[in-house]
C-alpha cells in the first residue's frame, strides 16, 4: 500500500533568518524597546502592561557534526554542529564564525541540532556568548553578545512598528507598517498559515522564498497606503506561549481577534475601511474571526471551506494522483485514509485504541499519526476544526468576500473556494467572488501546473497574481465608499 504524504494548507516549518537594522521612526502605537516600555491601555487589542522583549538572533544555521568526527573530540553521538555561512550583520559574522566551523561547545556544554536553538530562544539577548570551535586542527572559543534580532528600518513609504497583543495571558508580537503620510488609512490584517513560520523579516527585500513568505505582497500593500498588521504565532519569534504542537485551535483564534482589534484602534486607521486577508489555513480562521466584528472585506487564498473531514479525504486522493499514482491506487489509499480518519479524528479515538482494535491498521496509523500527532500537532487541534460549521460563518458576514485558489496549488481544489463565495453570494447577493489565480501554487510560486509545483515546492519565484488581485479588489471596494 502506497502511504501518502500529506500537505495540509500549511507551509512547513522554517527558520527564517531575516536581515534588517533598527528603525529610526516611531509610531503612535507603542513602539517596543529596551529603552522604551509600552505604556499600559485599557483597549482591547492594545499592548497591555510592559513591553515585550526583543529576543537575540545567532543568524546561522547549523548541520549535525558527523559521528566519528564527534567521537574524536570527546562528544556523544549526535552532539557537535557544522556550521553553515553566517548572515551579514548577524551575531554570528560578528563573532567571526566560518562556514565549515564545527561547533563543540557553547558557554562550556556540548550542543545537538535539535536542541540548539531552543537554547538560543530561551537566552536573552546581550547575555555573553563562548563558542567552542574546530577549524581545520586549530581549537578557538568564538565570544561576544548575543545581539537582539535586527528590526525592519521601513521605507520612504512607510514605517514600521513593533507592538504587541494579549491573549490567555500571554504577549504575541505584532508588527505594523504604517504610511508616513497622513492618514486616515485602510487596515489590512494578514492572517498566516498553518506552521509556526516567523514573519519578522524585512519587507523591502523579501523575495517571497521560504525564508520571506508572503513578504512581497505585504510590501505591496504597505506602499499602496495600507496600514498592515501581522503577529507571530505563541512561541515564534519575540511571542511568548508554546509550544506549537500544543497550542489548539480555538486558543489560536483568539489572538488574531485581539490582533485585528488593535488594527482598528490604531492612530491613523479608518476602522470603517481594514480588510483582512487569510493564507491557507489563515482563510479557516478568517471567517470566525470578523464574523462578530465587522470588516470592508475577507479575502482568502489557499484554503477549506467543505467540512475538514471531506478536505482531508479530498487530500488523501487527490495529492496521489498529482505525485503520480494510479487511480486504482488513489482509490485504495482514500477508502483506507477514511476508514483511519473517522476512527481518530470523528470518533475520538486514540491512534493506540485503533492500532489494539484494528492490528492491520498498525501501519497506517503509524505513518498518519506518528507520535500520537498530526502534522506536528495535537489531536485536539484537528478534532476541534473537524466540529466547526465554515457555512455558518461565512453565512454571517455582510462585507465584500474573495475567494482565489491558486491554479497551481495542488494543496486545496477549486470546490472550497467557489462554496465560499456561493454561501455569501446565497446570504448577500453579489457581495462573494470566486478567482482562479494563473501562475501560483499554494506558496505563491509561479509554477504553471499543479505536478510542476509539486515536484519543485518550496522552490519556486514569487508571483505577483495575488497582490495584484487584492489591489484590484481591494480599490474596488474602497472607491465604492
Amino acid at each position: 500500500m502506497r502511504l501518502p504524504l500529506l500537505s495540509l494548507l500549511l507551509c512547513f516549518p522554517i527558520d527564517p533568518r531575516a536581515s534588517a537594522q533598527e528603525p529610526s521612526a516611531a509610531g503612535a502605537m507603542p513602539t517596543e524597546s529596551a529603552a522604551q516600555p509600552a505604556s499600559p491601555a485599557p483597549n482591547r487589542g492594545q499592548a497591555l502592561g510592559e513591553a515585550l522583549p526583543r529576543r537575540g538572533t545567532l543568524g546561522i544555521s547549523f548541520t549535525p557534526l558527523p559521528g566519528r568526527q564527534a567521537e574524536a573530540q570527546g562528544l556523544s553521538k549526535g552532539e557537535g554542529l557544522v556550521a553553515r555561512a553566517p548572515l551579514a550583520g548577524s551575531t554570528s559574522e560578528k563573532l567571526g564564525f566560518r562556514e565549515g566551523d564545527k561547533v563543540l561547545r557553547l558557554n562550556g556544554q556540548p550542543v545537538r541540532v535539535d536542541s540548539i536553538g531552543r537554547i538560543l530562544r530561551e537566552t536573552p539577548a546581550g547575555t555573553q556568548l563562548a563558542f567552542e570551535v574546530l577549524r581545520g586542527e586549530s581549537k578557538q572559543t568564538l565570544s561576544g553578545p548575543l545581539l537582539e534580532k535586527p528590526r525592519d528600518p521601513g521605507t520612504e513609504e512607510y514605517e514600521v512598528i513593533y507592538s504587541h497583543v494579549v491573549n490567555g495571558g500571554e504577549r504575541m508580537r505584532t508588527i505594523l507598517t504604517k504610511p508616513r503620510k497622513p492618514g486616515p488609512h485602510p487596515g489590512f490584517l494578514f492572517i498566516q498559515g498553518f506552521s509556526p513560520v516567523s514573519y519578522d523579516f524585512v519587507l523591502s527585500s523579501a523575495k517571497g522564498d521560504v525564508t520571506s513568505l508572503d513578504g512581497p505582497l505585504l510590501h505591496r500593500m504597505a506602499s499602496s497606503g495600507f496600514v498592515t498588521l501581522r503577529v507571530e504565532k505563541p512561541g515564534v519569534g519575540d511571542s511568548e506561549g508554546g509550544p506549537f504542537e500544543e497550542l489548539d485551535y480555538h486558543a489560536e483564534i483568539g489572538i488574531y481577534r485581539e490582533a485585528l482589534a488593535q488594527l482598528k484602534s490604531t492612530p491613523g486607521v479608518d476602522p470603517q475601511r481594514v480588510f483582512v486577508f487569510g493564507h491557507s489555513m489563515g482563510g479557516s480562521f478568517g471567517p470566525m474571526v470578523v464574523a462578530d466584528d465587522p470588516v470592508a472585506g475577507i479575502a482568502v487564498y489557499g484554503t477549506a471551506g467543505r467540512t475538514w473531514f471531506e478536505y482531508l479525504l479530498d487530500t488523501i486522493r487527490y495529492q496521489g494522483l498529482v505525485g503520480g499514482a494510479s487511480f486504482e491506487q488513489a482509490d485504495d489509499a482514500a477508502r483506507q485514509g477514511a476508514h483511519v480518519m473517522a476512527l481518530v479524528m470523528l470518533d475520538g479515538r486514540s491512534p493506540e485504541q485503533v492500532k489494539a482494535e484494528q492490528p492491520d491498521l498498525a501501519p497506517l496509523v503509524d505513518a498518519y499519526f506518528p507520535g500520537g500527532m498530526f502534522s506536528g500537532k495535537t489531536l485536539e487541534f484537528w478534532r476541534q476544526l473537524a466540529e466547526i460549521n465554515f457555512a455558518s460563518y461565512w453565512s454571517r458576514l455582510e462585507c465584500d468576500v474573495l475567494a482565489v485558489k491558486g491554479a497551481s496549488d495542488f494543496v486545496v481544489y477549486e470546490a472550497d473556494h467557489k462554496l465560499i463565495a456561493d454561501i455569501v453570494n446565497r446570504a448577500h447577493p453579489g457581495r462573494g467572488r470566486f478567482v482562479v489565480a494563473p501562475d501560483s501554487d499554494h506558496l505563491l510560486h509561479a509554477f504553471a501546473t499543479e505536478p510542476e509545483s509539486m515536484q519543485n515546492f518550496q522552490k519556486g519565484q514569487y508571483s505577483p497574481v495575488l497582490e495584484n488581485l487584492l489591489l484590484e479588489w481591494t480599490s474596488e471596494i474602497l472607491k465604492r465608499g
